[in-house]
């Protein structure tokens, strides 16, 4: 059985649509779940401050005094 997309039925678009949302959210939350552990700072809290630097780079201040740089 061959399936084939009509793009002129609004119904089987809309599900298209839906369900390339859904797997994005889907990432989304995969990817959040995985990266939940790690932080920016040595101690594991997060920053007390940041600010942009040169060329979109970000620096943060940690609350034992570390600055960290993430590229832009």
């Amino acid at each position: 059985m061959k399936w084939r997309l009509d793009w002129h039925s609004k119904r089987q678009v809309l599900f298209l649509v839906l369900g390339v949302i859904a797997l994005v959210m889907i990432a989304g939350a995969g990817a959040a779940w995985v990266t939940r552990n790690q932080t920016l700072c040595s101690d594991g809290k997060p920053p007390v401050a940041q600010r942009a630097g040169i060329l979109g780079q970000g620096l943060y201040r940690c609350h034992n005094g570390q600055i960290v740089t993430t590229p832009g």
